[in-house]
């Protein structure tokens, strides 16, 4: 039922959002001189840093190549093909890229929250709808996706080294319920931040080694690049199209876009909230932090895995998202070794990790009800969504979509009114 309105849903949304996004774009380009200064002072690479690292810890992770994986499928025939999604994404960035520069700009030029720019520019009524889905996208759908990254490198691990596999039970009571309870000791003892920051930290760390790994990845696969690129251009020249003959693939595209960049979203603009640039180096930082994350994710993970697909006799495109991720580490493994391996692991772990309880952060910042019903909804959502990961995962995955869809939309309204009606108010003087 789901995935029957969202096929219908985007399909409607996606001309929209394209006409949308380019005059939110063209109208921002136009008006920047008069709603914001010119930063003449010198780049100081403390502050990047600081915005960088924090953009990539929370956007960069475990959901992105789930994401990955599960467009290639979704884009392919039954298993074949699916290696257009690259270049979906790549078409799609052109859309949808600018629209982070323009929601942080906004946010910075007029100091609200993602929320208080909708109260705004829309109503209060419109706000809340954005405040519930967006908090229910990230504790439900985001978390769900890192639970299940967790959960299949952990039984990939014990089955390779212990030939030792797990059953759903022992998933839910050995590996989900055990990190649900630590969570939410570290959101009722108010120790979230902490732990984020400490995460946050760790995980820009192990992204420049997840570099690493791909440049000694594509290093010793070079001579299948060629290939690479052939694949995805005969993939791409027989798409598949939807209902009203938009190309199914630049759906599937825009949504991955969406999920792993968090673009249109109004997250970058929260991530923004402590900026310590100007407005227009913060969202010029937000738009390259954006590009990298879409990079990484898309990119490293359809290469790593149409190399194993292609080269090894154990690797395939499933409808089965473990077996995916399963396919994706054998590759890793065939190549780069137990160097590798482990990087896309602690990856996985601390990434998963750092998005669920970065989830806490956007509710608390987000939603205007008490401290305690705030956790008690937060740590409902989180156990729904890792019970659901281990039995029926396709639910979080098409429930993701619906509430990007609704998430955005409103979103990029707010954004289209502001240029349109209000952005005259906050002209500079």
């Amino acid at each position: 039922m789901i995935n029957i309105l969202n096929y219908y849903l985007w399909n409607l949304f996606l001309p929209l959002l394209i006409i949308l996004g380019g005059f939110i774009t063209y109208r921002t380009l136009r008006l920047i001189n008069s709603i914001s200064k010119k930063d003449k002072t010198k780049w100081k690479l403390s502050k990047v840093k600081s915005s960088l690292s924090i953009s990539l810890a929370s956007k960069v992770g475990t959901g992105a190549i789930i994401g990955v994986l599960a467009a290639m499928w979704k884009t392919s025939d039954n298993g074949v093909g699916g290696e257009s999604i690259v270049l979906w994404v790549v078409i799609g960035m052109f859309a949808l890229v600018p629209l982070t520069y323009s929601e942080v700009l906004f946010s910075q030029i007029t100091m609200k929250t993602p929320r208080a720019f909708i109260d705004y520019n829309i109503n209060k009524r419109a706000g809340f709808i954005y405040t519930i889905c967006l908090v229910i996208l990230y504790s439900f759908g985001f978390v769900g996706f890192q639970l299940t990254g967790i959960q299949s490198v952990v039984k990939i691990f014990f089955k390779q080294n212990f030939n030792y596999e797990f059953t759903q039970s022992e998933l839910l009571f050995y590996i989900v319920i055990p990190l649900i309870v630590v969570v939410s000791l570290v959101v009722i003892t108010k120790n979230h931040k902490l732990f984020i920051n400490t995460l946050g930290s760790m995980v820009s760390i192990i992204i420049l080694f997840y570099v690493v790994f791909f440049i000694s990845f594509v290093f010793l696969t070079i001579k299948f690049i060629p290939q690479y690129i052939h694949l995805i251009w005969k993939d791409f020249i027989s798409f598949k199209s939807a209902s009203v003959g938009i190309p199914a693939g630049l759906i599937i595209g825009f949504q991955r876009i969406i999920q792993i960049s968090e673009t249109s979203l109004g997250t970058s603009a929260l991530a923004s909230s402590n900026a310590e640039n100007s407005p227009r180096r913060e969202a010029l930082l937000q738009t390259i932090s954006t590009i990298i994350t879409i990079f990484i994710a898309v990119v490293i993970t359809s290469y790593v895995f149409s190399y194993g697909r292609y080269n090894l006799g154990n690797v395939s495109l499933s409808e089965s998202g473990f077996e995916r991720i399963a396919g994706y580490l054998a590759s890793v493994a065939s190549v780069t070794g137990n160097f590798g391996l482990w990087v896309i692991i602690i990856f996985f772990i601390l990434s998963g990790l750092t998005t669920v309880l970065g989830s806490f952060h956007f509710l608390n910042m987000t939603m205007h009800i008490g401290e305690n019903k705030k956790i008690i909804f937060y740590i409902s959502l989180i156990t729904l969504s890792g019970i659901l990961s281990i039995s029926n995962f396709d639910v979080i995955f098409d429930a993701a979509d619906l509430l990007m869809f609704i998430v955005g939309l409103v979103n990029i309204m707010a954004m289209f009114i502001f240029v349109i009606k209000n952005i005259n108010n906050f002209k500079v003087k």
